[in-house]
């Protein structure tokens, strides 16, 4: 056995576990995997074509995968020790900076430390604090905590094979990218899972869980119905396995909101809460749907747990951006938002978020600069784009730009390429509350939209409206 020691953390090389004073931390394994692979060869420069064919050794892999890796760990490592423990060398890769000890051994307990020299100028402890900064996310003015959670791959090994631990948690980590070819992936590793471990829920949970946001997101070659029905039925599955899975009745939950079976939905949230009240997703998805139902401060603290729970998650993290901009808390909303883009730098969707929080701070050519970067990422994006930066000129009283805004995401909504939401707020900026209203009403798409236009802030002028209300609970 080989183990690798900095500070009060323990870096174990066969089981890709990293602990901090004896209690296993709930990183990616591909997060744990870069890290171990620049620990082994501390103060030596990895090519990154080197650690792309470590890491994905199956390939069909980006080098903004590795990238990722990279922000998960050297994100926090700055902003909470202000040193730099893995170093990027210009047009060569990553080198680990710090103090490390290996143990070799057949057996823990005659393990003998072998140490290794630091990088110079490098502060013995620093390392250690920074690492420490994986355990928590800065969010606005406080920090919260990242707590060991029983869903993830590192907590779950009990009763697996061995490889049904490793394709487990790789089936985790794709999940939690939420991408289409991500997802894809991740339903590979959980069906490699069934295949490994036919009688453990897990699986099929995994698997439930994946085709649900297959199916949520429009991901892959299944229809919507198609998707969510083949989530119904793996989750049913792993309730007959385990009639405890939070796993699988958190996606039963999601299922029967898609449906529009909300109360339903709901229910299974809280079921699955109280089965593992530490299973984050579930916390995500009921937190998202009080959103949309006009419960913002319940939604808030329920999105909060589910990013403490899981600081790896994209979607958690977006979701409370959202969920903080619609509460006000704009400086947080815009901090929620660049975590999303470390997380994932293609989820270009938050660009809207960052923009509009800084809208509410008054800093209007921030919010431009973040209107324009999302509508140079798609097609459908330079329409909603539009209407972003109509709402934004009328606030700034220039008129002739944000008429020349409007009339380019007026095409998109006739090309049904955007909903209507984002042009209805930026008709209300401009004066034209009737024409606004009439827009919403006529909309056929404002079921969910709608409802987080309900409580959007931009919205104020026209909040006490009879119209207003009734155009935003939702059809019929």
């Amino acid at each position: 056995m080989i183990v690798y020691r900095f500070g009060p953390f323990r870096l174990e090389q066969e089981q890709l576990l990293l602990s901090l004073d004896g209690a296993p931390l709930p990183l990616g394994p591909k997060v744990v995997e870069t890290l171990l692979a620049l620990v082994e060869h501390p103060r030596e420069v990895l090519g990154k074509a080197e650690l792309l064919d470590r890491i994905w050794p199956e390939g069909f892999v980006e080098e903004a995968n590795l990238a990722q890796n990279i922000y998960v760990i050297r994100k926090a490592l700055r902003s909470h020790c202000g040193s730099i423990a893995i170093e990027t060398v210009p047009r060569r890769g990553y080198r680990f900076l710090g103090e490390v000890s290996v143990e070799r051994s057949l057996t823990a307990h005659l393990a003998q430390p072998v140490p290794i020299r630091p990088a110079r100028n490098q502060k013995p402890f620093a390392i250690a604090a920074a690492l420490a900064a994986v355990l928590a996310v800065a969010v606005g003015t406080g920090v919260v905590q990242v707590a060991a959670r029983s869903h993830l791959p590192i907590a779950s090994t009990r009763g697996f094979s061995t490889s049904g631990v490793r394709l487990y948690a790789m089936g985790k980590f794709y999940w939690n990218q939420r991408t289409a070819p991500a997802i894809a992936k991740s339903i590979r590793y959980f069906e490699a899972v069934v295949q490994s471990d036919a009688r453990d829920p897990r699986g099929y949970a995994g698997l439930a869980s994946a085709y649900a946001i297959d199916g949520d997101y429009g991901f892959g070659a299944l229809t919507k119905k198609a998707a969510l029905s083949r989530a119904s039925a793996y989750a049913r599955k792993a309730l007959e396995l385990d009639p405890k899975s939070a796993e699988a009745h958190a996606v039963l939950g999601l299922v029967a909101v898609d449906q529009m079976r909300a109360a339903q939905g709901m229910t299974e949230y809280r079921r699955a809460l109280a089965l593992d009240p530490r299973y984050a997703p579930a916390h995500q998805w009921y937190g998202a749907s009080l959103l949309l139902s006009g419960k913002s401060a319940q939604a808030y603290d329920e999105l909060q747990k589910a990013a403490n729970l899981d600081p790896e998650s994209v979607a958690a993290t977006d979701w409370l951006s959202q969920a903080a901009f619609i509460a006000r808390r704009y400086k947080d909303a815009i901090a929620y938002g660049h975590q999303t883009l470390d997380l994932s730098p293609q989820r270009y969707s938050v660009y809207q978020t960052i923009g509009m929080a800084y809208e509410g701070l008054g800093d209007y050519n921030a919010a431009i600069a973040a209107y324009r970067r999302y509508g140079s990422t798609c097609e459908e994006c330079r329409f909603d784009a539009a209407a972003l930066l109509a709402h934004v000129y009328a606030v700034m009283h220039d008129d002739v730009r944000a008429q020349q805004e409007l009339a380019q995401a007026q095409r998109g909504v006739a090309l049904r390429q955007i909903s209507a939401n984002n042009v209805v707020a930026a008709l209300v900026a401009m004066g034209r509350t009737n024409e606004a209203l009439e827009m919403l009403r006529k909309a056929k798409d404002y079921s969910e939209p709608g409802a987080l236009l309900a409580i959007d802030p931009r919205m104020d002028p026209v909040r006490g409206d009879a119209r207003f209300r009734q155009y935003t609970q939702g059809p019929g």
